[in-house]
Formats: C-alpha cells, sequence, structure tokens
C-alpha cells in the first residue's frame, strides 16, 4: 500500500509539467507558486485540528517547508528559460540523490543492486525526456538546484512524518512557502496575473491535487518506504508525464522515448529484485510497512 499510495503521487505529478509550462504565460513564476500554495494551504486547513505535539509539528514544518518552497521556487522560475523536457529529466535526477541524503540523514545505506537499478532508471529518464538539444542555460541550474533540494524534502518527510503530527507539518509547510512566495513577487516580479480559465484551472490542478494531496500521501505513507525504493517509484514521474502528453496532447514518442520508458521500468524491477534477495538473507531494508 505504501509503495502504491506513492506511485500515485508519481502520476499526478506527472499530469503537471504542461499546465505549469502554460500557465506560467498567464502569471509570473513566483505569484504563481504563491498562489499555488495559498491554495493547497487552504484546503489543508480542513484537516487542521487540536491535538498533542501540534505546535511542534507547526514548527518543524517551517525548516521543510523552506527546503520544499526553494525547490518549487528553483523548478517554476527554471521552466522560464528551460524546456518542459530538460526540466522533466533534470528534476528526475532527485531519485539518485534521495538515496544519498537518506544514507546520511537516516543511516539507510542503500544496496549496490538497487543502486544499478537506479543508474538504468536514471538512463531510461535521459532518453525519454531527450534533454540534450540546446545548450545549457540558467533555467537548467535552477532545476538542477530543484532537484537536490526535492530530494532533501523526500527525506526530510520520512524523518518527520512518524514523529509528528501530520496535519501540522502539512499546513506550515504550504503557509511558509505561500508567505515567501508573496514577498520574493513583490521584490523581483512587475508583470501582472492575468485571470484567464487555464490559469485559475491549472491552480486547482496543482494546488488541490499535486500539492495539498500529494503531500498528504507523502507524509502518511513515505516514512514506511526506504530511501532507494521511494526514489525509484518517483523516477516514474517522467514516464507519467510522457503518457499524459501522447494521451491527451497527442504527442508521439520516438523510438527512444519508448527505449527510455522501458530502462525505468527494468530498473524498478532489477531494484525490485534486490530487495528481495535482502529479504531472503533476512536483512531487509526495503520492505514496506502497514
Amino acid at each position: 500500500m505504501p509503495t502504491l499510495a506513492l506511485l500515485a503521487v508519481s502520476l499526478i505529478w506527472g499530469s503537471t509539467f504542461v499546465a505549469v509550462k502554460g500557465a506560467l504565460d498567464d502569471a509570473p513564476p513566483l505569484m504563481f507558486l504563491a498562489l499555488r500554495f495559498s491554495v493547497a494551504f487552504a484546503g489543508s486547513l480542513l484537516f487542521l485540528r487540536p491535538r498533542p505535539h501540534l505546535r511542534s509539528a507547526l514548527a518543524w514544518g517551517l525548516p521543510v517547508g523552506l527546503v520544499f518552497g526553494g525547490a518549487y521556487a528553483a523548478q517554476t522560475i527554471g521552466l522560464v528559460t528551460t524546456t518542459p523536457a530538460r526540466s522533466g529529466f533534470l528534476t528526475g535526477i532527485n531519485v539518485l540523490l534521495i538515496p544519498l541524503w537518506g544514507a546520511w540523514l537516516l543511516r539507510r545505506p542503500p544496496g549496490w543492486i538497487p543502486l544499478v537499478g537506479l543508474l538504468i532508471a536514471v538512463v531510461g529518464l535521459w532518453f525519454l525526456a531527450d534533454p540534450g538539444t540546446g545548450s545549457w542555460v540558467l533555467g537548467d541550474t535552477l532545476t538542477l538546484v530543484c532537484a537536490v533540494l526535492f530530494a532533501l524534502h523526500v527525506v526530510l518527510l520520512t524523518r518527520f512524518g512518524r514523529s509528528h503530527d501530520r496535519a501540522g507539518l502539512l499546513s506550515s509547510q504550504l503557509a511558509i512557502i505561500a508567505v515567501m512566495g508573496f514577498g520574493a513577487s513583490a521584490m523581483f516580479e512587475t508583470r501582472p496575473v492575468q485571470w484567464t480559465s487555464g490559469l485559475i484551472g491549472a491552480l486547482v490542478l496543482t494546488g488541490l491535487l499535486a500539492t495539498l494531496a500529494t503531500t498528504a500521501l507523502q507524509l502518511r505513507f513515505q516514512p514506511f518506504v526506504t530511501p532507494i525504493r521511494t526514489a525509484l517509484v518517483f523516477a516514474t514521474e517522467p514516464l507519467f508525464a510522457a503518457a499524459f502528453s501522447v494521451a491527451l496532447f497527442g504527442e508521439r514518442l520516438t523510438l527512444m522515448g519508448w527505449l527510455g520508458g522501458g530502462l525505468v521500468l527494468v530498473g524498478m524491477i532489477v531494484s525490485e529484485l534486490g530487495s528481495m534477495r535482502k529479504q531472503r538473507s533476512g536483512n531487509d531494508l526495503g520492505q514496506d510497512h502497514p
């Protein structure tokens, strides 16, 4: 169940790249980020109740939210000058970094077989996204920063999700990112918001579904999944993004795209085989818990 829940998170994330790219025509990136997280924060208030240790959870959510907000800001600003394909691949590099953060912060070193599976999946991401066209731009650098911060955020959710009130952690993260977005937009952006139906739809999709729902699922289930399995599951995000493009926009995958998607799946299978081997030896660190 935890792995399936995180797979749903990856599927939802994969549906948002094109929506965000289009929304940036109607709103500057920092303002879009502020509006997106304001919508998510408003939704999170429905789940906030007085509970023991709520104040502690709200406090811990602030630094975690700063990491989360920094990742989204870097990705959203990066999309102004980079392509969705390059953004999807560079963001996907976070799957290589999650086990490294996990080994350091959680003391959970990954086995070598799951790491091989992870490397296969990253090669698949390259073929699937085909980001090799064009020279390196500032947006690519920002998206790489985003990948580092996203990976750190994933591990922080695993660390704090089991021992703190999840609703408190969720609300304070969303609130601090919204505040950061409005403040940064006021300082650096002058372009006004165009309130089109496309922008409103993108805010509903990204705010309620791709931010509130996915972060809630992560807080609920991610603490019971090891970092390397989490990384492999999230490696499917560009695969889902490609599937949505094919189904909704008639985009056709090239042979290299199909090869890339296949390699992502092969990487997941190799990683799972490694986890099964460790389980049989009595040292499984990749087993999900209820």
